[in-house]
């Protein structure tokens, strides 16, 4: 490799960082997040003498695998095991960049090979990570654990997968890697896979033992990440190996809710044919249907309700799908749904119809609609107060001069 790894820190540090946040919220209830930085990451090297620059030349020449350059540096007195100020060494550059020769003579030099980044990542993650086959077998051989876990939680086996690297996931499952391991937001390496659209991976994970209905800190199951990361493959592929497709999160929610909102028909079309219940209710009792209304996807609206979505359906504040079509002003969407029968004066809990609720937010194209479906301009909510009462309170002139 030419270009120094300068244009590859933006993506790594975002990758590592997303989850170390997530760690260090955990951590912030207790005073202690610094004493506890200090005991979970690695120690940098101190009592170095030389240089940075030099020290940076050490990492330059490891990524571009000039094993030569390494060898002068090296006699020179540089540290081999100097880390960079993402905690890099020589040895994680190699390994990332595949230069196994230089790999070899690093560590018959003496490298350290468990060393941890800043990230808590061995030469070993970064190799999966970039899918470095030759590397990481010949890491395992040489006794690299696999035991270590990234601040986020995450194992080498996690990153391969997470990257389609089939090969580094069959070395490392080879030796003994967990198919079912988990991070700190207890992802699998088959939430990984899934999430990303890496089937390949998902299947050779199933085929080691990993579980298709596994569930993170959240009740997700791979299935209901491949569909909240809109990946048709992934939803195809996780149902044919007998994924649950009704299966709840914590708050409830299926894999047709989470891509109800999104309109994909050829994913609502997957899950649906594979069983998914169309008036699901989650804790709030939200179907799918409220959702595609309140997001105004027509296309879902229509599958939905095809699929026996109940247009009558009540949430815990008595709306109906037309009440959260209503709401946020998806005029096509109330027109579905008033086309195929949708009461249009239901009321909510506190006895708003659809037209209250567009009359005090003050979406006219919403108003004439409903106005024209025959809703009735007289009714009052449970403060007496008609879809009138409420334009002129909220002073929406053009709801006004739809109303009078």
């Amino acid at each position: 490799m030419a270009a120094g790894p300068e244009v590859f820190w933006k993506w790594m540090e975002l990758h590592d960082s997303v989850s170390l946040h997530a760690v260090e919220k955990r951590w912030r209830r207790t005073p202690s997040l610094k004493e506890w930085q200090l005991q979970r990451w690695p120690r940098f090297q101190s009592g170095v003498h030389h240089p940075a620059m030099d020290q940076s030349k050490l990492h330059q020449a490891a990524w571009t695998g000039c094993l030569e350059q390494v060898k002068a540096l090296l006699k020179a007195g540089i540290s081999i095991d100097c880390q960079d100020p993402q905690g890099w060494t020589a040895l994680h550059y190699a390994a990332f960049c595949g230069h196994l020769a230089l790999v070899k003579f690093l560590l018959h030099r003496g490298a350290d090979i468990n060393s941890r980044d800043l990230f808590a990542c061995t030469p070993l993650h970064r190799a999966a990570w970039n899918g470095q086959t030759a590397v990481v077998e010949y890491l395992l051989q040489l006794g690299a654990s696999q035991e270590i876990r990234s601040c986020s939680g995450k194992a080498p086996l996690h990153l391969a997968a997470a990257h389609g690297h089939l090969g580094a996931a069959q070395a490392l499952l080879r030796h003994g890697a967990q198919a079912d391991g988990r991070d700190v937001n207890r992802w699998t390496p088959l939430h990984w896979a899934a999430f990303n659209g890496q089937l390949p991976t998902a299947d050779l994970l199933l085929g080691c033992g990993a579980a298709v209905n596994d569930r993170d800190s959240n009740g997700m199951s791979p299935l209901q990440l491949a569909a909240l990361a809109q990946s048709e493959p992934s939803v195809a592929h996780l149902l044919s190996r007998g994924a649950d497709v009704n299966a709840k999160t914590e708050n409830g929610q299926t894999a047709l809710h989470l891509c109800a909102a999104a309109g994909n028909k050829k994913i609502i079309q997957q899950l649906l044919t594979g069983g998914a219940a169309a008036d699901e209710a989650d804790k709030e009792l939200v179907t799918p249907l409220h959702l595609a209304a309140g997001v105004g996807s027509c296309v879902a609206v229509h599958l939905l309700i095809l699929h026996g979505g109940a247009l009558d359906a009540r949430d815990l504040l008595h709306m109906t799908p037309l009440h959260h079509s209503a709401l946020r002003g998806n005029a096509e969407a109330a027109k579905l749904l008033l086309h195929y029968g949708a009461d249009v004066n239901a009321k909510e809990r506190l006895g708003k119809t659809a037209l209250h609720l567009a009359s005090e937010r003050g979406h006219s194209k919403m108003l004439k609609l409903l106005l024209d479906k025959g809703a009735d301009a007289s009714l009052e909510t449970h403060w007496k107060e008609t879809a009138l009462d409420l334009a002129l309170e909220n002073k929406q002139s053009g709801a006004l001069q739809v109303i009078q």
